[in-house]
């Protein structure tokens, strides 16, 4: 069964990401397109970008089902307008930080998040709360670098990278790492191994990938998130299909 998954990267175009990004991580047979918002932030490192994400991911997110994609990714740890975007939706949506929380609490006792910057702390404890999966979070670790940088900032990534994890693991208790930066792209499996040659037998969770793949099992068992959990909002059902975008900005002028 061949699937079409839309990956949805909830911020305006910088050239940070690229469609190669997400090549090879399904089969040949399924499509993984990708769109970047019209509107919105130019990275998502607080709550306020978020919410500035918030309603072209929603727009995006609706013209994925138009399109006749099977399910939606949200390209951000964010996971910006996840529940609004389920509500307008039928095909499934996911967010990676969900999705990786709820595998890291199956993967061992106690997991950490390896983010971009302190900043982050407490949203990733929010969500922790709200996902269900506060009781075995132990922390969160930054490295301090900021989204722009981390690709051109390789070397000191990985070695801030490795510092944080091996804190998180001698200090936090944590037995299972989550990379918290989707623009982190394969940092997760060179992580693995640095800590592996240090003795550490750890897994190390590279959410989108990991996302994109899991949401391919889901259309192919024919599941998809609950729309008694999820419903579609009043406007919608009455046949109105406002471009979220369009009317956020309307709203402020």
């Amino acid at each position: 069964m061949s699937v079409h998954i839309r990956v949805v990267t909830p911020i305006i175009p910088t050239g940070l990401v690229q469609a190669s990004d997400f090549e090879g991580i399904l089969g040949d047979e399924d499509t993984v397109d990708y769109t970047e918002l019209d509107v919105g932030p130019e990275a998502v490192e607080s709550g306020y970008d978020a919410v500035l994400a918030g309603p072209d991911t929603v727009a995006k997110i609706m013209a994925a089902e138009t399109d006749g994609a099977d399910a939606v990714v949200i390209d951000c740890m964010a996971d910006p307008a996840l529940f609004a975007g389920r509500e307008c939706v039928k095909i499934p949506v996911f967010g990676p930080c969900q999705m990786a929380m709820n595998v890291a609490m199956t993967l061992g006792h106690n997991y950490s998040v390896l983010s971009i910057s302190k900043s982050t702390h407490n949203s990733f404890m929010r969500r922790a709360r709200i996902y269900g999966a506060a009781a075995k979070y132990a922390s969160t670790r930054s490295i301090g670098i900021q989204v722009a940088d981390l690709r051109t900032q390789s070397d000191l990534r990985r070695e801030r990278l490795f510092a944080a994890a091996k804190s998180a693991i001698t200090e936090d208790g944590a037995d299972t790492l989550i990379i918290g930066c989707t623009q982190m792209y394969g940092a997760a499996q060179q992580l693995e191994k640095d800590l592996f040659a240090e003795g550490f037998d750890i897994p190390v969770i590279d959410p989108v990938p990991m996302t994109i793949k899991l949401a391919k099992t889901f259309v192919e068992v024919g599941l998809r998130h609950s729309k008694y959990a999820f419903p579609t909002p009043a406007r919608l059902r009455s046949g109105e299909r406002d471009d979220p975008a369009t009317t956020a900005l309307a709203s402020t002028e």
